[in-house]
């Protein structure tokens, strides 16, 4: 009897085990997924503040730009 439980217990640790090492892979795996997200979610925010900053300064050059051809257009 007592060889019995003995055998159900190694086997229910190497099954414990088992899932632990299971896990600590799936956690590894979750980990990196983050960092790779973040790192891509960073570029992202770099990209679109990048974007923003190109699309004011071709906004203010328009603005100047029309103002050029106002006073072309005043002086022609």
């Amino acid at each position: 009897m007592n060889s019995a439980l003995l055998l159900v217990n190694s086997h229910s640790l190497l099954v414990n085990s088992h899932h632990l090492l299971v896990n600590s892979a799936f956690t590894r795996e979750f980990c990196t997924f983050t960092r790779e997200f973040t790192r891509f979610t960073r570029e992202f925010t770099r990209f679109t503040r990048e974007f923003c900053t190109f699309t004011r300064k071709f906004c203010t050059f328009t603005r100047e730009f029309g103002h050029y051809i106002q006073l072309v257009h005043l002086f022609a």
